[in-house]
């Protein structure tokens, strides 16, 4: 058997069988009778044919034609049809020997097996043989092998036609199954592992033997512990001394292709090598075999190929290969990596040598993949040969390498701080040999790691170009420099008894103006520059929008019952206001308002009564304190991601919480909550796992919280202890206690607002 045997195309379809001279294969559901002698190809009528078998003049398919599964019977000499419809299933695959042919249906869940039966054509009589495996029996002579569930997992059983007798042929239990007979010997395929090997048995000597295992680990493009040969058992077959089978990786045992087995001689030989992930079908009788390729595996790589091939291994190919290639690129930045597919013709190659011009070398695979990881020209060649003998191709300069091109990335300390905020920023791009820093704020560095400082408040957008003699690449990030409190022209204080917003000018200290808005004014917040005020109407059910550079309302924005929190995100784009309706848990949201529009864009769900929110100095989270309801007013924090507007997290914290603050860097919320018999607690939750991890007990009925610009302090107004709690933050204990007037309430309308 030679591995250079003449291999020729004979047709496009899949599923090939072969009887003598006659090929048979399916295309589109039409069956295709080729003659090997006459070179002739006949179609049979058919809408939905598959899985033919032939024996003789006699070919047999599974058939679904008429919109229900039957096997047709077709008379090659006389074109005469007749068809198997009793207990045929879609799952029913024909195999045929003379007049009689077998196949599996009606699946028995109970016992997980199909049952076995068989038609004897000659006189129209149909028998009940077993219950077995579905797609795996076959016959030869007066036997019939199938599997089934035997001592543990699957076994192989041969039924003999004659004395109607049963015996086990496999002398192991296992995932053993899809059988093949031919002689006194019987193949099939454990796939406990894998695609699974081949086994043979040979019913009157009692020796088993495995084709395609040689009991070693694949060490070649394989995984570890997987054992070579396993991937031969996708489709196989047997005929006199050799047994066919399609091999789909590559490994020590051989690469992907088409093989055959001599028995006597107990070698495989390749007789069509292939792209590692190719499944082949391939069939024989006597030394031809013919093939297709599986469509149903072509997601796992391989080829696309709806040829129908045939070789006869009598018949050595006397034409050498002519060499030829592609590339799927030629040209690129380092490190390239190249696809090189062998399209050789002449005589059909067996064996491939790759020079990829840089002392790499790649031997026996059609298909190679290489990666240059040098920049320069490269000269490829390749030789294909086959036992007529080889051919070279040689490529000067095939493939061109250049230097990488750059990739732009860097990294700062900060993101995200007060005036005046200092950023060291850190190159981290690969193969960069120049940087072009622009830091939003009209500056601009070639400096490879620099720092910057940004002396204003508001949004800054720093890009980092990198370059190299290939071309540029660009990255960038947000810088947040936020409003100090106290340090900027004003502070905006609500009354709410008095249907007003004080302004005062934090460097007197004086009220420089007094302006009208809705009915209870509570909640206050100030945009990043200082140009918008938005403030909530606790009774008017809206929200007045204040132009701080005329101290007038320019605006009111409807909303729904009862607002109480307000913040507005860094960039001054959107408004997040929590909205209560006791009665309808499911109507518990936040509002996000356009800035732009100052129309309501989104709704988010959130917990019951919700009443405070802040945002995280970098917009990305928003954090909202939910009451809860009576009698207990368990209280949770629900935690947004600006950028889906969805509740990300739940935390639980005490009763009643009524304000929420962050922290200058973001990793810890302060919640304000009541829990009753003159018992007031700030929780402390870490922003970054969304859990509390210190209560501290403070005054009465704890209403307002907010952090200084440092971090370094939290201020909290206890309602009913008419005082203000300090809290040191490195250490999370109350460090003094100051009185104030009557029932102070909230921060978020003076330091929290300022702080936004």
């Amino acid at each position: 058997m030679a591995s250079a045997a003449q291999v020729t195309r004979i047709g496009n379809g899949s599923d090939p069988a072969i009887y003598g001279n006659k090929v048979v294969w399916t295309s589109g559901g039409v069956i295709h009778l080729y003659d090997l002698t006459s070179k002739t190809d006949t179609t049979v009528s058919s809408s939905a044919a598959s899985h033919p078998a032939i024996y003789g003049n006699v070919v047999v398919w599974h058939d679904e034609s008429n919109g229900m599964p039957r096997l047709t019977v077709y008379d090659i000499k006389t074109a005469g049809r007749s068809y198997i419809t009793k207990d045929v299933d879609i799952r029913s695959i024909p195999a045929i020997y003379d007049n009689r042919i077998v196949w599996s249906a009606n699946y028995n869940e109970s016992t997980h097996n199909h049952s076995i039966y068989m038609r004897d054509i000659s006189n129209s009589t149909q028998t009940w043989i077993a219950e077995g495996e579905g797609y795996s029996s076959d016959i030869y002579g007066t036997k019939i092998v199938y599997s089934a569930e035997g001592r543990s997992m699957r076994d192989i059983f041969l039924y003999d036609i004659t004395n109607k007798k049963t015996i086990t042929v496999s002398p192991y239990s296992g995932s053993i199954q899809i059988p093949h007979m031919y002689g006194n010997k019987v193949i099939w395929i454990d796939n406990f592992i894998g695609s699974g090997y081949i086994d043979m048995y040979d019913v009157v000597t009692k020796k088993a033997t495995k084709v395609t295992s040689d009991h070693t680990v694949n060490t070649l493009n394989g995984s570890e512990g997987l054992e070579t040969g396993c991937d031969t058992g996708t489709h196989f077959d047997i005929n006199g001394d050799k047994i066919v089978y399609s091999k789909s990786a590559d490994n020590q045992f051989g690469y992907a292709g088409v093989y055959v087995y001599g028995i006597p001689s107990a070698e495989s030989t390749p007789v069509y090598i292939y792209p590692r992930g190719t499944d082949t079908t391939p069939d024989i009788y006597n030394d031809t075999i013919v093939w297709g390729i599986d469509g149903d595996h072509s997601g796992y790589g391989g080829v696309n190929d709806t040829g129908i091939y045939m070789c006869d291994l009598s018949v050595t190919n006397t034409l050498p290969p002519v060499a030829e290639f592609t590339a799927n690129r030629t040209y690129g930045a380092a490190p390239l990596v190249v696809l090189f597919t062998d399209t050789s013709t002449g005589g059909v190659p067996t064996s491939w040598i790759w020079d990829f011009g840089n002392w790499t070398y790649s031997k026996h695979a059609m298909n190679a993949t290489h990666t240059f990881t040098k920049p320069g020209n490269y000269t490829i060649s390749l030789i294909a040969g086959n036992n007529a003998g080889n051919n070279k191709v040689m490529k000067p300069n095939y493939i061109v390498v250049t230097n990488p091109f750059p990739v732009a990335n860097f990294s700062s300390n900060v993101t995200h701080g007060y005036p005046p905020l200092s950023i060291q920023f850190t190159d981290l791009s690969q193969n960069a040999t120049g940087w072009n820093w622009d830091f939003g704020d009209g500056s601009n560095s070639t400096q490879r790691n620099p720092i910057h400082e940004y002396a204003d408040p508001g949004i800054y957008s720093a890009n980092l170009t990198a370059t190299n003699e290939n071309g540029t690449d660009s990255k960038s990030t947000t810088i947040t420099v936020m409003q100090l409190v106290g340090v900027g022209p004003y502070a905006y204080i609500t009354n709410s008894g008095d249907n007003n917003v004080s302004v005062i000018d934090t460097a007197t200290n004086k009220v420089t103006a007094m302006i009208p808005v809705g009915d209870d004014p509570v909640g206050v917040a100030v945009t990043l520059d200082g140009k918008k005020v938005y403030v909530t109407n606790f009774f008017d059910h809206t929200i007045s929008v204040i132009d701080a550079t005329k101290n007038k309302v320019t605006t009111t924005i409807p909303v729904d019952d009862a607002p109480r929190g307000v913040a507005v995100s860094p960039d001054g784009k959107r408004v997040y206001m929590p909205h209560s309706d006791m009665g309808n848990s499911s109507n518990n949201t936040i509002l996000i308002i356009d800035t732009a529009t100052n129309e309501v864009t989104a709704t988010i769900p959130v917990g019951i009564s919700p009443t405070g929110v802040a945002i995280a100095p970098d917009g990305s989270k928003v954090y909202v304190a939910n009451s809860g309801s009576y009698p207990s007013y368990e209280g949770t924090v629900s935690v947004i991601d600006t950028a889906t507007n969805t509740v990300i997290a739940t935390i639980p914290v005490g009763n009643y919480p009524h304000e929420v603050a962050i922290s200058p860097d973001g990793k810890k919320v302060y919640v304000a909550c009541d829990e009753g018999s003159n018992n007031g607690y700030i929780y402390v939750i870490d922003a970054v796992k969304n859990k509390v991890t210190a209560t501290v007990l403070v005054g009465n009925t704890p209403s307002g919280v907010a952090v200084t610009p440092d971090g370094s302090k939290v201020y909290v107004t206890n309602y009913l202890s008419n005082n203000v709690s300090v809290i040191d933050t490195s250490t999370n204990k109350v460090t003094a206690t100051m009185n104030v007037g009557r029932g102070p309430i909230s921060f978020g309308q003076f330091i929290g607002s300022l702080q936004a």
